[in-house]
C-alpha cells in the first residue's frame, strides 16, 4: 500500500502537466494509485477499483461520470452472460459437452491437443468467461493427465496442461461476445463513437484468431516434445460420461436458451435488440426454469470480477471524457507516425506495445484502453481500420512469462498445486505464444487485405 501510495504522488509530482486540465491532473496519479495496487494486490482488485471510484468522486469527477460503468451496457451484457456459464457448470452441460468432443479424437497428444481448441470454441460460444472456461478445462485436463499416468511436472503434462488454459481463453477472442475483453472492446468503441457488431467483429477477428490457436498448438507440440507417446484417452472420456448418466432436462433447457441467445446476437442487424436485453431475457428463462434460484444470484457470479470491471468501464469513460488518453498518446505516438507507411510495422509495434504494458496492468484492461484510445485516430491516419487495430492488441492479451500476468494460467498451478508444469517450461510456451502470435499477426495482415478490410 505504502508502494502504491508512493507511485501515486511520484506521478503526480513528475507527469507534466501540459495537455491536462486541473481535474485531469488528479485523476492520473489516482489511476496510477489504483494499477499499482492491482498488480501488488494489498487489497482485491474489486476493493482497490471501488477506493478508485471514491477517490475520483473527492476529486471532483462527477458521480454519473465515475459510476457510469455500473450503468453501461457492456456492465449488463457482462453480468448477463455470467450467468450462463453459472447455468452450464450447475447443470453439468459444459462438461458433458467436453468429454463428448474428447472421446471423438485420436487417443494422441496430437489429439488431445486438437479436443481442447474444439472444447475451448465450443465453450466461447456460451461462456464469455475466460475464467469459467478455465475452470472446466484445466480439471479436465489435470485428470487427463492423470488418468494417461503422465508424471507430474513431465513435458508431457505441461503440454497438456498449458495447451488447455491456453485454449480456455484465446480462441473466446475470435467472437465479440466470447470473452470478456468484448464488453471492455464494445465500451472502448462506443467512447470513440465507433460502429461495432457482432459479424464486423467476426469478419477481422475469427480466422485469424482461430489461426493462431492452431498455430499455438503445432508449435507447443514442437518445442514441448514429451517423454513418451499416448496409449489412450478416449476411454477416459466415456468412463466421465457414464459418471454424468443420462441428459437431464434442466440441461436441454439450458442448451436451448444458450443457442438461441447465440442466433439473436449474431442477427442483431435485423431485429436490433441490443446484447444485454437479449442476456437478461436469458436469465429471466433460466430463473423461471429454476436453474438460477435466489440464493444462485449472489454466489452464482464472481461479484469481485463485476465490481472490478465496472471499475474498469467507469474508468475508461473516465480518461475518455478527459482526454488522458490523448496526453498519453503524445509519449508515443510521435513515434508511431514514423511507421504510419507500413501497416505490417504499425500493428507489430502496438503488439509489442501490449506486451510491454502487460508487465505493469496484470488484468489487461487498462493496457488495451489506453493503447486503443491514444492510437485509434493515428491508426485511421495509417489506414489501419480499428477493428485491425484491436486484433493487434487481442493477439497480446494473454501472455504468461510471469504468473501474475495470466490470472487463468495461475489458475492451472494453483490447481495442480504446482504440478502441473515447472518455471522453465511455463516461460518456454510463454515465449512460443509470443513469436506465434507476432508470426500469425504478420500472416492476418495479408488475411484482411484478402477480405478488403485493410488496404
Amino acid at each position: 500500500m505504502a508502494v502504491a501510495i508512493g507511485v501515486g504522488i511520484a506521478v503526480r509530482a513528475l507527469a507534466p502537466a501540459a495537455g491536462l486540465s486541473v481535474l485531469a491532473r488528479a485523476v492520473v496519479p489516482i489511476a496510477a494509485f489504483t494499477m499499482t495496487l492491482w498488480i501488488l494486490q494489498p487489497v482485491s482488485a474489486a476493493i482497490a477499483a471501488i477506493l478508485m471510484l471514491a477517490l475520483m468522486i473527492v476529486a471532483g469527477v462527477p458521480p454519473t461520470l465515475a459510476l457510469s460503468g455500473f450503468s453501461s451496457p457492456q456492465f449488463w451484457i457482462l453480468l448477463a452472460v455470467l450467468y450462463y456459464g453459472f447455468a452450464m457448470q450447475k447443470t453439468h452441460l459444459a462438461r458433458r459437452l467436453a468429454f463428448h468432443i474428447l472421446q471423438r479424437f485420436p487417443a494422441t497428444y496430437g489429439g488431445v491437443l486438437g479436443a481442447f481448441f474444439v472444447i475451448g470454441i465450443v465453450l466461447a460460444l456460451g461462456i464469455p468467461s475466460m475464467t469459467v472456461r478455465t475452470a472446466i478445462m484445466a480439471p479436465i485436463a489435470w485428470a487427463l493427465v492423470g488418468a494417461l499416468g503422465l508424471e507430474p511436472r513431465s513435458r508431457g503434462s505441461a503440454l497438456i496442461m498449458i495447451s488447455a488454459i491456453e485454449m480456455a481463453v484465446v480462441p473466446g477472442l475470435a467472437f465479440l461476445y466470447g470473452a470478456l475483453s468484448g464488453p471492455v472492446i464494445a465500451s472502448l468503441f462506443a467512447a470513440k463513437g465507433l460502429p461495432l457488431s457482432w459479424f464486423g467483429y467476426a469478419q477481422v477477428m475469427t480466422v485469424p484468431i482461430v489461426t493462431l490457436s492452431v498455430c499455438i498448438l503445432l508449435v507447443n507440440r514442437l518445442v514441448m516434445t514429451p517423454e513418451h507417446a499416448l496409449d489412450a484417452s478416449a476411454q477416459f472420456a466415456r468412463d466421465q460420461l457414464a459418471a454424468l448418466g443420462r441428459i437431464k432436462g434442466v440441461e436441454l433447457v439450458t442448451f436451448v436458451v444458450v443457442v438461441a441467445s447465440i442466433g439473436l446476437w449474431a442477427t442483431d442487424r435485423y431485429h436490433h435488440i441490443p446484447a444485454y436485453v437479449v442476456g437478461m431475457l436469458a436469465l429471466t428463462a433460466f430463473g423461471m426454469a429454476g436453474i438460477i434460484r435466489d440464493g444462485d444470484i449472489g454466489a452464482g457470479v464472481p461479484w469481485s470480477l463485476l465490481l472490478f470491471l465496472g471499475g474498469i468501464f467507469s474508468l475508461g469513460s473516465i480518461i475518455q471524457e478527459y482526454k488522458i488518453t490523448d496526453w498519453l498518446g503524445g509519449f508515443f505516438v510521435p513515434t508511431l507516425h514514423h511507421l504510419t507507411a507500413s501497416p505490417v510495422a504499425f500493428l507489430t509495434a502496438m503488439l509489442l506495445a501490449m506486451f510491454a504494458l502487460r508487465f505493469l496492468d496484470p488484468p489487461g484492461f487498462i493496457a488495451l484502453a489506453v493503447l486503443f484510445l491514444g492510437v485509434v485516430d493515428l491508426a485511421g491516419q495509417a489506414g489501419v481500420p480499428p477493428l485491425v487495430l484491436t486484433a493487434a492488441l487481442l493477439f497480446a492479451f494473454s501472455p504468461f512469462w510471469a504468473t501474475y500476468q495470466n490470472i487463468w494460467v495461475a489458475m492451472g498451478d494453483g490447481l495442480t498445486g504446482g504440478q502441473g508444469f515447472t518455471a522453465r517450461q511455463r516461460v518456454t510456451l510463454a515465449t512460443a505464444y509470443a513469436i506465434v502470435s507476432l508470426v500469425t499477426l504478420v500472416g492476418a495482415v495479408w488475411y484482411w487485405k484478402l477480405v478488403g478490410v485493410l488496404t
